[in-house]
């Protein structure tokens, strides 16, 4: 019965998001991008994340546990790297500081109504295809300390479902490197339950800052801290969930 009842909570919750997300992003948002200043669109995206969370809580039943997201400045610029697992990643972020920015690939930006409002706030548009997405990380880097702005970036470039690695970019080293801005580290396992599929499932789901990197370490040594603080400390909290068998399942 309770598979049942998760299932037409999941059709039920789909159905809202993604009409929500496209009424609200063509009506509102979209025209607000003709305005000169980012700010309105900015104020708008922020409605929309908040309204997002509040439609997972009362429709789908996940709640939200935020943890020491007290150590993130609450102004200028610094690198955020996070795990990626479900839409509500950023949309938690971007409730956190409305000023955030993001690495985005290029593909999104040709999507009609949402491309329009990721150039307007100022989305950072890569090329994952390339192979050499890490040559233009000295631009990107220019950017953000310009902007004085925290910029989001996903080491393991895509949502990733449960159970499931992928290979984690270099391009946050890169970028430490060429402005010196600090790193924060967030590990999540929000995709246990608004999934990276359509079935969705209640439950908390957990955003937590586990700290920032030390400046001046040489790139493996980064790298083996994000795998450490992004990548490992997900796998505990799915754990700490009581879904650990799913990751069991995935390696055996």
């Amino acid at each position: 019965m309770s598979g049942l009842f998760n299932a037409v909570r999941s059709i039920l919750f789909n159905l809202s998001f993604y009409l929500f997300t496209i009424v609200y992003c063509g009506l509102f948002m979209v025209p607000l991008c003709l305005l000169s200043s980012d700010g309105p669109v900015r104020r708008a995206v922020l409605f929309y994340c908040q309204t997002s969370i509040w439609l997972a809580r009362w429709i789908m039943g996940v709640r939200l546990d935020l943890r020491n997201i007290d150590l993130l400045p609450k102004s200028g610029a610094y690198i955020l790297c996070a795990a990626h697992q479900s839409y509500m990643d950023p949309i938690i972020v971007y409730c956190l500081r409305k000023d955030v920015t993001a690495l985005a690939k290029k593909e999104l930006f040709s999507l009609p109504l949402v491309g329009t409002v990721l150039k307007k706030i100022k989305i950072v548009r890569i090329d994952r295809q390339s192979h050499t997405a890490h040559q233009g990380m000295e631009a990107v880097a220019s950017h953000v300390v310009e902007l004085g702005r925290p910029l989001i970036v996903y080491p393991q470039a895509t949502r990733v479902p449960i159970g499931q690695s992928r290979r984690l970019k270099s391009g946050s080293y890169y970028l430490q490197t060429d402005t010196g801005l600090p790193v924060y580290t967030v590990a999540t396992n929000t995709g246990l339950f608004w999934s990276k599929g359509f079935w969705h499932r209640p439950g908390t789901a957990v955003f937590e800052v586990t700290g920032q990197v030390p400046a001046g370490l040489d790139k493996d040594a980064f790298m083996a801290a994000l795998d450490e603080k992004v990548v490992r400390r997900s796998a505990e909290l799915i754990t700490e969930a009581g879904y650990g068998k799913l990751l069991e399942q995935a390696s055996s």
